[in-house]
C-alpha cells in the first residue's frame, strides 16, 4: 500500500488544506477504508512529549514535493514500500500504526507495515529509547546497511574530533542541470540546490550562483561543529531568483545584502543594467547559508550570529574559503575606536542571553562601519576558534557537544569553564592584547540596572 490510501487528513481540516504544490493525493475508493488496518484504540507503545497521541484514523498523501529548509531536530524522510517519501516527525507508536507530525503541523496515523526496512528499524529503536532517540541526521534519508540483523538505522557520526580546516576544496566538477527553461519560469538543479528564476539565466550567472551556494555548504560540512544539515543534506534547498527590487522586497525572510533567507527558501536579487549585464556587487551567500544552517541546528542566538559573521569574514582564494591567519586579519580590520578601547564592546553576559531580535544586515558585512555588536560577535568567535586554549576550538566544541547531549544549562558552564563572564572577558582581552588590541567591555545590563536602582 502506498502513502496514498494509507491515511487521510484529520477531521475538520478539509481536503483543500493540502496545498496542491506540496501534496498530491490519489483518489481512494470508500470501500477500501475498512482495509486500512487502522485501529484508533490500539495500545500506545511509545509517545514523544507529555500529551496523548492523536489517534484519529487518517488517509494520506503520496509524495511531498515541496522544499523546506527548517524542521524539528527529529524530522526525517520516511519512505514507503513503493519509494514515495514524506518529511515528518515521529510522535507516537502503537501496535499497528505510527503517528507522524507533518511539516504543516498536522498529525496523521500511518500503518507501520508500509514503511521501508530502514524506517521499521528506526521505529524499533525509537520505541526502545522511550521516544527520545536523537536523530543527528536532522531529516536525512538514513540509508540502511547490511548487518547481522539485516537492515538497521545508521545515524550520522559526529565530526567533533576532526581537525579544523585550513582551506575548503571547491567542487572540481559542478553539474548544473536544466530542468525547465522558459521566458516565464526556469528551473536549474545542482547537487544540493534547486534554483528557480522568472526567466532564463545565462550559463555564467547560473554557474556563479551554483558554485557559491555549493561552496559554502561544503565549507560548513568541513567545520568540526557537527553541522549535520550541511554534512548530509536531507533534500535539495530552494533558491529563488529576482530581477526587480520590488519582487525582492516582497519575499519573506531576513535581508543580508542582495540575499534574503527564511526557514523555507533563499531569495537572490540579480540586478542588471539596461543592456542586460549583471551589476556588481556580486552575490555572497556565506552569511545567509551559515545563519540558516546554524538556526536549523537550534544553536543559541549569539552563536548563530557570531558563526555567521565568522564564515562571511573568511578570505577567499580561488573561490574557496581559507581559515589561515584569521586572528591577524581581523586584528588589522577592527575599527580604531574598538581597537584602542575608546568604544566598549557589549558585555559577555548580555551577549550570551541575547534573544532572536537582531538584524541580519547589521551582522553580515565586515566593514569598518559595522556595528559594535558585529565586531563583538566576530572577535568572540575568532577567539574561541583560534586563540582560546591550544587554538583548536576545544572549548567551543565541548560546549556544543554537551549542549547536544544535555541541554543549554550545563553547556553554558562548559563554555565559561567554571568562571564568571567577567573572568572569561579578561582572558579574551589578554589574548587579543598580544595581537595589538586593547579591548574594553561595557558593564552587564543587570549591573547597570542595579546601579540605577541604587542611585534612586
Amino acid at each position: 500500500m502506498g502513502f496514498a490510501g494509507a491515511c487521510q487528513p484529520l477531521r475538520g481540516t478539509g481536503d483543500d488544506a493540502f496545498l496542491p504544490h506540496i501534496l498530491f493525493k490519489e483518489p481512494v475508493p470508500e470501500e477500501r477504508e475498512t482495509e486500512k488496518g487502522l485501529r484508533p484504540r490500539d495500545n500506545v507503545v511509545a509517545c514523544a512529549g507529555k500529551g496523548n497521541p492523536m489517534t484519529l484514523p487518517v488517509k494520506i498523501l503520496s509524495v511531498l514535493a515541496g522544499l523546506s529548509l527548517a524542521g524539528s531536530a527529529r524530522a526525517r524522510i520516511w519512505t514507503n514500500d513503493r519509494g514515495a517519501t514524506v518529511v515528518a516527525v515521529l510522535v507516537a507508536v502503537r501496535d499497528a500504526e505510527v503517528d507522524l507530525k507533518l511539516q504543516d503541523g498536522r498529525v496523521v496515523a500511518v500503518p507501520k507495515n508500509i514503511f521501508s526496512g530502514a524506517d521499521q528499524e528506526y521505529i524499533l529503536e525509537w520505541v526502545k529509547s522511550g521516544g527520545t532517540l536523537p536523530d543527528t541526521d536532522v531529516g536525512a534519508e538514513n540509508p540502511p546497511v547490511q548487518g547481522d540483523s539485516g537492515r538497521r538505522y545508521v545515524p550520522l557520526e559526529p565530526n567533533w574530533d576532526a581537525p579544523w580546516p585550513e582551506r575548503v576544496v571547491v567542487p572540481g566538477f559542478l553539474l548544473v542541470k536544466t530542468v525547465q527553461e522558459t521566458e516565464e519560469l526556469s528551473v536549474y538543479e545542482t547537487d544540493h540546490f534547486i534554483m528557480e528564476s522568472p526567466g532564463k539565466l545565462p550559463e555564467a550567472e547560473r554557474m556563479i550562483l551554483a558554485r557559491r551556494f555549493e561552496t559554502i555548504l561544503s565549507a560548513l560540512a568541513a567545520v568540526p561543529l557537527n553541522l549535520a544539515v550541511a554534512r548530509r543534506p536531507s533534500r535539495k534547498y530552494l533558491v529563488r531568483v529576482c530581477f526587480q527590487e520590488e519582487d525582492f522586497n516582497r519575499a519573506p525572510g531576513l535581508r543580508n545584502g542582495h540575499l534574503k533567507f527564511s526557514p523555507t527558501s533563499f531569495t537572490a536579487l540579480l540586478l542588471r543594467d539596461k543592456k542586460g549585464k549583471l551589476l556588481k556587487p556580486g552575490l555572497d551567500p556565506r552569511f545567509a547559508v551559515t545563519h540558516w544552517a546554524a538556526q536549523s541546528m537550534d544553536w543559541d542566538h549569539w552563536l548563530v550570529d557570531g558563526f555567521s559573521a565568522y564564515m562571511a569574514f573568511l578570505p577567499m582564494e580561488k573561490e574557496a574559503p581559507v581559515f589561515r591567519k584569521i586572528p591577524e586579519r581581523l586584528a588589522a580590520m577592527v575599527p580604531r575606536a574598538v581597537r584602542t578601547g575608546r568604544e566598549a564592546l557589549p558585555a559577555l553576559a548580555d551577549m550570551l542571553s541575547r534573544d532572536s531580535a537582531h538584524s541580519a544586515a547589521e551582522h553580515g558585512v565586515s566593514s569598518r562601519g559595522g556595528t559594535l555588536q558585529y565586531w563583538a560577535d566576530l572577535l568572540w568567535m575568532v577567539y574561541w576558534s583560534h586563540l582560546e586554549g591550544s587554538g583548536k576550538a576545544e572549548r567551543l566544541r565541548s560546549y556544543l557537544r554537551v549542549r547536544d547531549a544535555e541541554g543549554g544549562g550545563k553547556a553554558r558552564a562548559v563554555l565559561l569553564d567554571g568562571k564568571t563572564p567577567e573572568d572569561v572577558q579578561g582572558e579574551m582581552v589578554a589574548a587579543w592584547k598580544k595581537m595589538g588590541l586593547r579591548l574594553r567591555f561595557s558593564q552587564p545590563a543587570s549591573a547597570a540596572a542595579d546601579r540605577e536602582s541604587a542611585g534612586k
